[in-house]
């Protein structure tokens, strides 16, 4: 995992947010705060999920998102806030042109200015901002990387040579995007986001859950189950080109992340030895409020979404094999889980 992980999500969003507005500003969009577009997501999400509740007796909006995901509710806030910036604006000039007040605006004139934002917000725009906002957010990642996070991946590698690297993400987040830290020291990333459509076309399924649509661990194992075949094509590959073909490969895999729910509960699905980054407060992680039922100002989820997130992290506790809370303790307690899985074998 990455988030709350190897770096604290609180400060990097908070950051991208602001390119979020830098953005929207460099295209006119003044005076927009990242308070506002955050609040945009929350909003959207909550009807989103209350239209998909509803069926398929609620009208569909094409310009509104129909799915849940992260990118989706972000390129929705930004489309959003520009049509509200646009609609304000139109109003504003049809009120001076006709010499009265906003407020004394016919119906009609209001109907035909919100039309007149929502055709003038073009989509090229919105995806405009929206990079800006992703690129931002690896670039802070990369800043606020805990100051043990790049020593103790390496000395995971030192300590295992063969060791196979990957990102379990459900995020934006991409280890392969942070060139200046993360990138050498990671083989592989699987994002909820990114693979999940791959996924569904591969089974022949019309779509996966979306993550806080899930409210058992069952339903997060088709990416830890994806994170397993790449891990174990690319340790393959890895055998053969050091022309160990004879040599039996012994695999084991162990998932290292802060949520009870995800990162314990789904990878445990599937056999992983889980290790439960529980942080000191100096770190600043903020993701683990949701164990006590709180939800963090950055998340945009509902606090139904919030509950049953916690609810799945109490159900996880006890697949927890290990904890730390510091991250160099991490070396230390990979090599007892993998001593323990020795002393197993000798015993059978």
């Amino acid at each position: 995992d990455l988030d709350d992980t190897l770096s604290p999500i609180e400060p990097v969003l908070n950051e991208a947010n602001s390119a979020f507005s830098q953005a929207m500003s460099n295209f006119g969009y003044t005076g927009i705060q990242p308070s506002e577009i955050v609040e945009a997501g929350k909003e959207i999400r909550a009807q989103v999920s209350a239209d998909g509740e509803a069926g398929s007796s609620v009208a569909v909006d094409p310009l509104k998102p129909t799915t849940v995901n992260h990118k989706e509710i972000r390129l929705a806030a930004i489309r959003k806030e520009m049509e509200q910036f646009i609609l304000k604006t139109k109003l504003r000039q049809t009120a001076a042109d006709w010499a009265t007040d906003v407020e004394d605006l016919t119906a009609p004139v209001r109907k035909s200015a919100e039309k007149w934002a929502r055709t003038t917000v073009h989509s090229s725009v919105v995806q405009a901002v929206y990079n800006a906002w992703e690129m931002e957010r690896h670039h802070a990642a990369e800043r606020h990387l805990y100051p043990d996070a790049i020593p103790t991946i390496k000395q995971i590698q030192a300590d295992h040579p063969n060791v196979i690297i990957g990102a379990v993400t459900d995020g934006s987040a991409n280890p392969m995007l942070m060139v200046f830290s993360l990138m050498p020291l990671f083989d592989f990333t699987v994002s909820w986001e990114d693979d999940m459509g791959e996924m569904a076309r591969m089974q022949q399924m019309e779509q996966f859950k979306e993550l806080s649509e899930v409210d058992k661990s069952d339903g997060l194992s088709w990416i830890y189950r994806l994170a397993v075949e790449k891990g174990k094509e690319m340790s393959m590959l890895n055998h053969e080109m050091k022309h160990e073909d004879d040599e039996e490969i012994e695999w084991c895999w162990i998932h290292v992340g802060d949520d009870l729910a995800y990162d314990v509960g789904g990878s445990a699905t599937i056999g992983a030895k889980t290790i439960l980054v529980e942080l000191a407060p100096e770190y600043g992680q903020t993701a683990k409020m949701r164990f006590q039922g709180e939800r963090p100002e950055w998340a945009t989820e509902t606090m139904e979404q919030t509950e049953n997130h916690r609810k799945m992290a109490m159900n996880a506790v006890e697949k927890v094999d290990a904890k730390i809370n510091h991250l160099r303790q991490l070396p230390e307690a990979i090599k007892e889980l993998l001593k323990g899985d020795d002393d197993d074998e000798d015993e059978d």
